[in-house]
């Protein structure tokens, strides 16, 4: 998902600080018809979660509450509910920039376990593993779920939303409720004794570096020295990177992204599963917690070095428009739409749209000739998405490797992709992301429920011990299991 860049541009009015543009009934009315032509004519899977005249209730329902004089963002908002429901991860809308929060943003580091926040530093003189009771009077078991609608996820699945939401706390938070300068925060400490603390808001940089002191990203696990230095070589690296625990004849394979340049990808495979090799390491395991996905031929280079036989990925892909509909808000396409939409699904037309079935041939992926002969597991988790869930699909199908961590935010079942396309509506500067290809996974446990991420085979989560130890769960219980 692509950063928000923020700019310091704001007017203080009070404790609320509003900087929203406000449009006239017609502007506000234009935008929202605009957004749900796109849905209806490009959406390749909008009534999957939702049926459609529950939808169309719901579009007009909407429409009908547009007053005069909306704000951008309560027009933002009313457009958020509805892509809610079509619960898509790569749905996506992005805010108007007339709210800067780049001056004011929530200071608190926040990690959400069982459904709750607790801080993940120990600023302030607030322990970790503190639990946030209130925030300016609003209890946060309501702010959570004023939050959800914020984050794209695939079907009902939730551990992606809370871990955006931890991470865009400050941002969603001012979309809600408004710009900020003060905050009064009700806490219990581990030890049960309950607190308050008034904290001003600050500048996003100085929270964005406080970010990288998370417990929750295991420095001290790793024996290192939590802050920026590890978290820009553990957390915030593209490249994939492996590292050693030797007395155990094990490797760890960190693989942060898919979304790098695909030859420099593969080549950094080939030196990696060289060297393990090299070495006889016995155990690997490959950790895409952090992966929010990227490029497909990364996944599969990568799967390709630890399959032991022919693997496939895909049964289907389905589009129901073969041109971008609303084309004249479209802003750009990453992809060529003759060649991804019109030349690829022409000759496949079904009665709702064109669908094109792979046959056993064209969807079997090949082992590579280095890859790795021993015990494999792979660590996943809520921020896992889109190719790195495919990823981790993969090691779902595989009897040979383990995989180990939360549900993965990317759908089990299918997910839309393959061919985004970027608007911006017209009056509110809304920025709207879709992508009209759905995606059927090759899968082989159809008991899972439908709307579910890719489920582990053994689930661990953060406890609230770990949380303050620093402990990483997921690791500790692979490295006993290696050590027996």
């Amino acid at each position: 998902m692509k950063k928000i860049t923020f700019i310091v541009l704001f007017s203080v009015i009070t404790n609320i600080l509003h900087a929203q543009k406000h449009l006239d009934s017609l502007d506000a009315r234009k935008d929202f018809e605009v957004f749900e032509n796109i849905l209806k004519n490009g959406h390749p899977s909008l009534y999957e979660y939702i049926k459609q005249d529950s939808l169309d209730y719901l579009f007009e329902e909407t429409k009908n509450s547009i007053t005069n004089n909306i704000s951008d963002i309560d027009l933002y908002k009313k457009m958020l509910k509805i892509t809610d429901q079509v619960r898509d991860g790569h749905l996506l809308l992005f805010a108007p920039n007339t709210i800067k929060t780049e001056q004011y943003y929530f200071p608190l580091i926040l990690k959400i376990i069982n459904t709750s926040f607790y801080t993940d530093t120990d600023d302030f003189g607030i322990p970790i593993g503190s639990k946030i009771t209130k925030i300016n009077d609003h209890e946060t078991f309501k702010i959570i779920e004023s939050l959800k609608k914020y984050t794209a996820t695939d079907g009902h699945n939730l551990t992606r939303k809370y871990r955006d939401i931890e991470l865009k706390f400050g941002l969603f938070y001012a979309y809600e409720y408004g710009l900020t300068k003060q905050f009064k925060i009700e806490y219990t400490e581990p030890d049960g004794t309950k607190k308050s603390i008034d904290l001003k808001a600050e500048p996003f940089v100085i929270v964005k570096l406080r970010n990288t002191k998370r417990n929750s990203y295991f420095a001290k696990f790793h024996q290192q020295k939590n802050g920026f230095d590890f978290f820009n070589e553990f957390i915030n690296t593209k490249d994939p990177f492996v590292y050693y625990k030797e007395e155990i004849s094990t490797a760890v394979l960190v693989v942060n992204s898919f979304g790098i340049d695909i030859r420099r990808f593969k080549s950094n495979l080939v030196k990696i599963f060289k060297e393990l090799k090299k070495k006889k390491i016995k155990h690997l395991i490959i950790d895409i917690r952090n992966n929010d996905g990227g490029f497909r031929p990364n996944s599969v280079h990568l799967y390709s070095f630890i399959a032991k036989k022919p693997f496939k990925q895909i049964v289907s892909e389905y589009s129901i428009s073969l041109s971008v509909p609303e084309k004249e808000y479209a802003t750009r396409t990453f992809l060529n739409e003759k060649q991804f939409l019109t030349d690829k699904f022409n000759n496949h037309p079904v009665y709702d749209g064109w669908k094109l079935t792979f046959d056993d041939l064209e969807a079997i992926m090949v082992p590579d000739q280095n890859r790795f002969k021993g015990k494999v597991y792979v660590l996943t988790g809520g921020a896992t998405f889109s190719a790195a869930s495919t990823f981790a699909l993969n090691a779902k199908n595989d009897d040979d490797t383990m995989l180990v961590g939360e549900e993965t935010g990317g759908g089990y079942y299918f997910f839309n992709g393959q061919f985004p396309v970027y608007y911006e509506l017209p009056n509110s500067k809304i920025v709207m992301v879709m992508s009209m290809v759905k995606v059927e996974n090759y899968i082989k446990d159809k008991t899972v429920p439908v709307g579910s991420g890719v489920p582990p085979d053994k689930y661990i989560n953060l406890s609230l011990e770990d949380l303050i130890e620093g402990k990483d769960p997921l690791l500790d219980y692979i490295f006993r299991l290696i050590q027996g």
